[in-house]
């Protein structure tokens, strides 16, 4: 029996565990790491692992926040094949967070004239 995740076709790009300081101990692939600015960060893939008319499906879990702490985050997958933007908001306000990523893509070709 196919599980759902084999049926959709997708297969592991990157995953990081990232500090708030934008340090990351834990990645696979040769993924790195930056924190731009308060609460955001980059995460750059290796050039072999580009997007070129994939569709990524990105997860980002921030870590270690208090239970009433309203935590969201946002990722920018549109400025580059390799630079994913992640910003980490605390309610409204960008706030410095550990956090870990998963990136997701599908290894079933899209058909023709499906959208982008």
């Amino acid at each position: 029996m196919n599980s759902l995740f084999d049926s959709a076709g997708l297969a592991i790009v990157a995953y990081a565990e990232v500090l708030a300081d934008g340090t990351s101990p834990n990645t696979n692939s040769g993924v790195a790491t930056t924190k731009t600015g308060t609460g955001r960060y980059t995460v750059t893939l290796p050039a072999d692992k580009a997007q070129t008319n994939a569709r990524d499906l990105i997860f980002v879990q921030p870590l270690g926040v208090a239970n009433n702490t309203p935590v969201t985050s946002r990722v920018d997958d549109t400025t580059s094949t390799t630079v994913k933007g992640i910003e980490i908001c605390n309610g409204t306000t960008a706030a410095d967070s550990a956090f870990t990523v998963l990136i997701l893509r599908t290894i079933i070709p899209p058909p023709a004239g499906a959208p982008a």
